[in-house]
């Protein structure tokens, strides 16, 4: 089992840690997040029945969602997987305008239409797996993908 949760770890860091990033909006408690939802994993005795991968994110997305609750308090929104290093090689291609209204109309998103296009985009996670993380239908979270990606398209039509 350890084994099998290291391996998706270290296959899918950057996505987890995006997904963190998208619900604390802090770096560090985004990075704290990851690391209780692995350690609590790894030393669990816990069986994980077919994919492994929307359960480790499913754990991520919790431990997230948990250290946002016992901040009480409104987090500022001063980070998100925009900043530092791109996901890919394509999103470097970006110019600098265009990726700041398209951070802008990331974060403009409802928290699950967010959560999903991170899951999606960033992370590379089907619509299954994120359907499994979320613990919604696959009907639902691919429909908040769609409704997402049209409002991102409104928002970068929009001029500046």
């Amino acid at each position: 089992m350890r084994h099998t949760i290291e391996t998706v770890y270290r296959q899918h860091r950057r996505g987890l840690f995006a997904l963190a990033l998208s619900i604390t909006r802090r770096p560090a408690a985004a990075e704290d997040a990851v690391h209780d939802a692995v350690v609590r994993l790894c030393h669990g005795s816990h069986r994980i029945a077919g994919d492994p991968v929307p359960y480790v994110y499913a754990a991520v997305r919790n431990a997230a969602i948990d250290r946002l609750r016992r901040a009480q308090r409104p987090t500022p929104r001063e980070l998100s997987m925009f900043n530092g290093a791109p996901p890919d090689p394509a999103a470097a291609a970006i110019d600098a305008e265009q990726r700041d209204r398209l951070q802008r109309a990331v974060e403009a998103l409802p928290d699950e239409q967010r959560q999903v296009v991170v899951m999606k985009t960033y992370a590379g996670l089907t619509f299954q797996q994120a359907a499994e993380v979320l613990g919604e239908p696959v009907n639902t979270v691919s429909s908040r993908y769609y409704r997402a990606l049209e409002r991102l398209k409104q928002a970068m039509e929009e001029t500046p």
